[in-house]
């Protein structure tokens, strides 16, 4: 046999052990549990939706959905060294903020978080009604 023939089932015993290392790479233990304790509107990427979720997932989420998003949200711009994560925009302030913004048809694919920051930046500008 020559060298190249001598690799080729080496080759395919790799390919193999590598697919089935893939494949068993969650078992549906601990990686869906914890992401099935994910709430909010769009996709979970490292425990949270804050990164990717859009105006078109916040039109598609329920009520409870859409608080856990705002809380989600507001924990991943403040400061991790604060005890609380407060804000000067209140929960209800943001919903308003998301429904009214998310409601034009051209903007589905605007992002949450990048609105949420922008109009907590304002908040304290804002008259207390």
């Amino acid at each position: 046999m020559t060298g190249a023939s001598r690799r080729g089932p080496a080759w395919a015993a790799s390919l193999v052990a590598l697919a089935l290392l893939v494949g068993c790479g969650d078992s549906g233990e601990s990686g869906d549990d914890a992401a099935g304790d994910v709430k909010g509107v769009g996709p979970v990427t490292a425990g949270s939706t804050a990164q990717f979720a859009s105006c078109r997932d916040w039109k598609q989420g329920s009520e409870e959905d859409r608080y856990a998003t705002i809380e989600d949200i507001r924990g991943q711009l403040t400061p991790q060294s604060s005890e609380t994560a407060e804000s000067d925009l209140s929960d209800e302030d943001a919903y308003e903020m998301f429904q009214h913004t998310c409601e034009a048809e051209w903007a589905g694919s605007l992002r949450l978080y990048k609105l949420y920051a922008r109009a907590q930046a304002f908040a304290p500008l804002t008259p207390d009604e």
